[in-house]
């Protein structure tokens, strides 16, 4: 008999497996390798001490967001040359000394875009589009959006989340395999409900966690982290009915935002007050 195609022979033309192969089924390896996975890409996120697991180098991450960045400012308007771009690099440059994250090349553009959005890549880029100057109506409350974005940059909130995507798919994967093609609809069942039950929840913890640690980010660069409420408030306003329910969002809804900021203003302001002695 002839061998499988890609198992290699051992001695005397014996096929042998894999040495971590150990006679299991696929699915009995898979837990040992995820297991193997989360003990050595444990790490710690800044302020809230909770424990990421981060399965991409930094440096990969990072070079993802370089180009990703200059994919966006080529085929997207930039604002150079008004008020609001000034502020937000100068609401950026204060934010960053705030943070300590100083060894990234930090970016601030303002893009030519009508809707209120800003965003984050790896490697410190940040975009800020010229329609949220219709929510962020003030310096404090523009600080508390470029803030938010930071903290997700510090965080390291992308490389974990495409670390987290990684083990779903590999996990899907595992499951495909495992019930054959007879049962495509259980493994479109189960992709859905890890879409609804692990990634949107995970994807609005980390929204919930920037809202925290961009708070005292803004009230340690002297920005008044009250007006992050004044934010959310003209958000909500602005979100109006046509906003999807939480469950079904990336984000956490404004009223929750604002019931989280709320809980930490206290720590917040003793920040801000103590900056202003």
């Amino acid at each position: 008999m002839g061998r499988s195609v890609g198992q290699p022979a051992g001695r005397y033309g014996m096929a042998v497996r894999p040495w971590w192969y150990g006679g299991l089924r696929p699915l009995r390896v898979l837990p040992l390798l995820l297991a193997a996975l989360i003990l050595t890409a444990c790490e710690t996120v800044p302020i809230t001490g909770r424990q990421q697991l981060i399965l991409m180098p930094e440096a990969q991450a990072e070079q993802i967001g370089v180009q990703a960045f200059q994919q966006i400012k080529a085929r997207q308007p930039i604002v150079r040359d008004r008020p609001e771009a000034r502020m937000v690099a100068e609401i950026g440059q204060r934010v960053v000394a705030a943070s300590g994250l100083t060894g990234y090349g930090w970016e601030f553009v303002l893009f030519q875009d009508a809707s209120p959005n800003a965003f984050a890549l790896p490697g410190g880029k940040i975009g800020v589009n010229t329609g949220l100057f219709r929510v962020a109506r003030t310096e404090n409350q523009v600080a508390a959006v470029i803030a938010h974005e930071v903290a997700h940059v510090l965080a390291r909130h992308s490389a974990e989340r495409m670390s987290r995507q990684m083990l779903v798919e590999l996990g899907l994967g595992g499951l495909a395999a495992a019930t054959g093609p007879g049962y495509a609809g259980m493994a479109d069942i189960a992709a859905q409900a890890a879409t609804l039950g692990l990634l949107l929840p995970f994807t609005r913890d980390q929204e919930a966690e920037a809202d925290h640690i961009g708070l005292l980010l803004m009230a340690r660069a002297g920005y008044d982290p009250r007006a992050a409420i004044d934010l959310w408030r003209n958000m909500g306003a602005v979100a109006g009915a046509g906003r999807p329910p939480e469950f079904l969002s990336t984000h956490p809804s404004a009223a929750n935002r604002i019931a989280r900021l709320e809980a930490l203003m206290p720590e917040a302001l003793a920040i801000y007050d103590a900056q202003h002695q």
